[in-house]
């Protein structure tokens, strides 16, 4: 088993909580091999020679960022044939650990969460986002999900803190995706952009967009739907036009689970879509933000194995 352990994921915070769980969990230094990142050069030589002793489980200490990054290493080095060899289990040490929501009592110890039961690992789509970048055509890829519009936004100040929200992350996680929630409502502005899914194209300015294949998202904020992992499709929020007074009620009812039937929201389930605007706009995946003027997601089916509890 190889592990790979992001220590300043939390806003520096993992390693404490690594230090609670590593041992009980049987992941501590001798009893595995454990690649430190940014401390042990290269991962995608770690992983190169993980693959060629055959090892194929993968434990990813860190937050939804860490996983995400592993996600594209692999999948950018090894052909299909392999990927569904591969099986990832995860342990919570992050910020907001989105990958293990609902949490569930019998994995979690010491208040971390975890899933490592290698043998129900399944299957799982992933989704893949191909956008423009200096005139270049890139992907990237996720399993949990993604966003465009006032969430994306949030995870930019989030991962590109001010002083205050750069304080309260090392304290308060919670405090600190409140306040950046609440001062992105201040600052956003709703942009045009168009959109093609199902044979279908209109445009609109644009609020939120979720495209998700979990429906947990930013510490306790999720959308009411419940998408399911391997069926080759995305649930698609829409969130459009909204004014500055109804990002507030957004929020609230994202953070309370209520579902919102504002006549300003779209819901559909599709595998591909495509959102291409005039102006540049950030799009998050994972919790990782790019940004763009024209965007298409699209779901890879049952491409890798991971771990379920």
């Amino acid at each position: 088993m190889q592990v790979i352990l992001n220590k300043k994921a939390c806003g520096g915070k993992a390693i404490k909580k690594w230090e609670r769980v590593c041992k009980p969990l049987n992941l501590s230094y001798g009893s595995t091999e454990i690649f430190c990142v940014g401390r042990n050069g290269s991962d995608i030589e770690f992983i190169l020679n993980s693959i060629k002793k055959g090892k194929t489980d993968f434990v990813i200490a860190g937050g939804d960022g860490t996983l995400n990054h592993l996600l594209n290493v692999l999948i950018n080095l090894r052909e299909p044939d392999y990927l569904c060899q591969v099986r990832i289990g995860a342990v919570g040490i992050g910020s907001s650990n989105d990958f293990h929501k609902p949490f569930l009592s019998k994995n979690i110890l010491n208040r971390i969460p975890y899933k490592l039961n290698f043998n129900k690992a399944f299957q799982r789509d992933v989704g893949c986002l191909q956008f423009e970048c200096n005139g270049m055509l890139l992907k990237k890829y996720f399993l949990i999900n993604a966003s465009l519009g006032i969430t994306a936004e949030g995870n930019n100040f989030f991962n590109n803190p001010d002083s205050i929200l750069e304080y309260l992350k090392k304290f308060n996680t919670q405090s600190a995706i409140t306040y950046a929630a609440i001062k992105n409502i201040f600052t956003y502005k709703n942009f045009f952009g168009e959109i093609r899914s199902n044979n279908k194209i209109f445009g609109t300015n644009i609020t939120n967009i979720g495209i998700i294949k979990c429906p947990f998202f930013s510490g306790k904020l999720r959308y009411q739907s419940t998408p399911l992992l391997n069926n080759g499709l995305f649930d698609v929020h829409l969130f459009h036009s909204f004014k500055k007074w109804r990002l507030l009620d957004l929020f609230y009812n994202l953070g309370n689970g209520v579902s919102d039937n504002s006549f300003n929201k779209k819901f559909w389930r599709t595998n591909k879509l495509k959102i291409t605007s005039q102006n540049e706009f950030a799009v998050e995946f994972d919790g990782e933000v790019i940004r763009t003027k024209s965007v298409e997601f699209s779901v890879i089916p049952r491409l890798i194995k991971v771990c379920i509890n």
